[in-house]
């Protein structure tokens, strides 16, 4: 209430200006302006907590819901391992392939041929003589 409504109401009637002026410099003192200068400063503060709690549970609430809608689309265990796997497989294939083609393609790929399935090269009078950086040559088995 204010200070008028509140005086009509304890005396009966409106104040006269000696009353008027003497509160509004009672109101204006520097403990008073001080008093209500703390008062503003603790209803920001309580303000300002619910404010904080307020958008602070918002956001935990929409995090939850996104974490959860994430973890819903995201791939089980099981595939993820599967995948993991086949990737390193064709990897390890990449590789391999790459050796046999260097590796043949230092040594010829007949004699690669030759030295993995157990079989010797011999050379025949009609095939031309070694090169340096291997070559083709006809395999025979080892048996023989």
């Amino acid at each position: 209430m204010t200070f008028i409504e509140t005086f009509r109401l304890d005396k009966g009637r409106l104040p006269r200006d000696d009353e008027l002026d003497a509160f509004i410099v009672t109101a204006n003192l520097d403990l008073r302006v001080s008093a209500y200068r703390s008062e503003a400063e603790r209803s920001l503060e309580v303000f300002v907590q619910e404010v904080l709690e307020e958008s602070t549970g918002e956001i935990a609430r929409l995090y939850q819901r996104e974490l959860c809608r994430q973890l819903a689309r995201s791939r089980s265990f099981i595939r993820a391992v599967a995948e993991n796997l086949a990737a390193n497989l064709l990897a390890a294939a990449c590789v391999a392939v790459a050796a046999v083609v260097l590796y043949g393609s230092r040594i010829g790929f007949g004699n690669l041929v030759a030295d993995v399935f157990g079989y010797h090269v011999i050379p025949t009078p009609s095939d031309p003589p070694l090169r340096p950086g291997g070559g083709d040559l006809p395999a025979v088995p080892a048996n023989h």
